[in-house]
């Protein structure tokens, strides 16, 4: 294959927290609102021409000090650090003692589990081979993928960057990126649970970055960081650090039911919802199936010199031609999904662990059983309304729901009891009539499941109703004992046709029987 230098052209992905460029006083955020800023051009171009080994500069290892190189087994990964410097790794060498860091060691290890989980056992891509895109020996060197250890700045555990891409001159997909990531030589004292907790989160997350890159690096960053932090419970699905990852971005998304998902990219101060899309992708893979993941991500890539397919519009064809479902009809489900968690969670209903899962945001609670309330839907998205009136005896409610963008508004609602287990969530449809005891409460769903609709105002009436009176027992019909000792009934026995037709005959017999004593 020739080797040819393509355009970069992409800009850097950096993700965990945000990091200082030392010498240009910026930050860049992933995962922390409160420091997420947009990169310079002119700043992504220079973290794109300039590795961790080379020389001494803003994004070297600093004092002239030479890399040293580990590569794990396995044969995907290279490894550099140093042994001096404020970037050194623990020298602690005991666990193997194989002249190796145990860091550096532990490095290796969790990136080949990443990749013999995500590429060996669920049919990923692996990361692009750098080394057909730089004519640079010193820029990687060959096909492993390259990880540095080196300090991000402060408040920062690593991050990735997206270095060169492919533009369709050869005939294959354009889009696809190769990269490298750099990650802190040490997780002591951080807020992982232990420093091997910090490692499996990075290795897991950044390299499955790469992954995606091998498919299309464009995507909007709530799916593509949303994806990296799902992959994170799929390699390390029993580990404390990547379940309290998961579980730590969750808040940022229920934070904001109503934020519009199919408008929201992901970048400035949404980047923590970003992350937190984790569990629509969460979602995805448990009602249908972890390959559903991989199949989005194919579905992404781009046909030479094709436009560049939307996450969104993946899923929606995927779905309806695997599953016979649809993104709006996901969507729905899993808007009440998120309704059944933290002290709501019902076994057996919505997500595994839904107990272990924060609450999504509810609207101010409602107390009384007249009232019409306003709240603004927007795109894909969901409103959660409680009633909880203070009743001493039990009282009906009328819901109906008006949704200007669908002639049916997509809004269920269950009740819940004394003890706050919910009841099976009922369509509203037209409109219901629940009866609320003592004690009980009624939750409302309201899903946008429109993609692209315009902000809308949909109104909830509540209304006082005649509790509904139980529908009367079945009527049982009289019975009598035939001459042959049958049970005759006058109904629940179908008649066919012909039996209609003969009806009159057997009349005739019958009286002419009882005239002439005919047995």
């Amino acid at each position: 294959m020739k080797r040819t230098r393509l355009p970069k052209r992409m800009p850097i992905q950096a993700c965990w927290g945000s990091f200082l460029l030392s010498l240009m006083g910026l930050s860049i955020g992933c995962g922390d609102t409160h420091n997420a800023e947009t990169i310079p051009h002119r700043v992504t171009e220079l973290r794109q021409q300039i590795r961790p080994t080379d020389g001494t500069g803003w994004n070297g290892n600093g004092y002239g000090v030479p890399a040293q190189v580990y590569d794990p087994p396995g044969g995907h990964f290279r490894i550099y650090y140093v042994t001096s410097t404020d970037n050194a790794v623990d020298l602690t060498d005991v666990a193997p003692k194989d002249g190796v860091p145990d860091f550096v060691f532990s490095v290796g290890e969790a990136a080949e589990q990443t990749y013999q989980s995500t590429i060996g056992m669920r049919g990923f891509r692996p990361p692009l081979d750098d080394s057909q895109y730089h004519d640079r020996p010193d820029y990687g060197g060959d096909g492993r993928y390259d990880i540095y250890l080196r300090w991000s700045g402060k408040g920062s555990d690593g991050y990735r960057v997206t270095e060169s891409c492919t533009d369709g001159s050869d005939g294959k997909s354009p889009g696809r990126c190769a990269g490298y990531f750099v990650m802190n030589p040490s997780y002591k004292d951080s807020h992982y649970p232990s420093e091997l907790d910090g490692i499996r989160v990075l290795t897991s997350h950044e390299l499955f970055h790469s992954v995606q890159d091998a498919y299309a690096s464009g995507q909007w960053r709530t799916f593509s960081e949303g994806t990296a932090v799902w992959n994170e419970l799929q390699v390390f699905p029993n580990s404390t650090g990547t379940w309290k990852d998961y579980l730590g971005f969750v808040p940022a998304f229920f934070r904001e039911p109503e934020r519009p998902f199919d408008k929201s990219m992901g970048a400035g101060p949404a980047v923590s919802y970003a992350y937190g899309s984790a569990v629509f992708v969460e979602y995805l893979s448990e009602r249908f199936s972890p390959q559903f993941i991989r199949q989005i991500w194919e579905g992404c890539e781009q046909n030479p010199g094709g436009e560049e397919r939307l996450f969104l519009d993946v899923i929606d064809e995927q779905l309806q031609r695997r599953y016979g479902s649809s993104l709006a009809a996901a969507w729905t489900e899993f808007t009440r999904w998120n309704l059944l968690t933290a002290e709501r969670a019902v076994t057996g209903r919505g997500y595994q662990h839904a107990e272990q899962y924060p609450s999504v945001r509810l609207e101010s609670e409602l107390g009384e059983l007249s009232k019409t309330v306003s709240v603004e839907v927007n795109g894909l998205s969901a409103r959660y309304l409680k009633l909880r009136p203070n009743l001493t005896e039990p009282k009906a409610v009328r819901v109906t729901v008006s949704d200007p963008a669908s002639a049916t508004p997509v809004a269920a609602a269950a009740i819940a009891a004394s003890d706050g287990k919910i009841g099976e969530l009922i369509e509203l449809g037209s409109g219901q009539t629940f009866t609320l005891s003592p004690g009980q409460a009624l939750y409302l769903v309201i899903t946008g499941a429109v993609r692209g609709a315009r902000a809308r105002q949909v109104e909830v009436s509540l209304r006082p109703a005649p509790i509904p009176t139980p529908p009367d027992p079945p009527v049982q019909d009289e019975v009598s004992e035939g001459a042959s000792g049958c049970m005759l009934s006058s109904v629940h026995s179908p008649v066919s046709p012909a039996g209609w037709l003969l009806a009159p005959l057997f009349g005739i017999l019958w009286r002419r029987k009882k005239r002439y004593g005919l047995k």
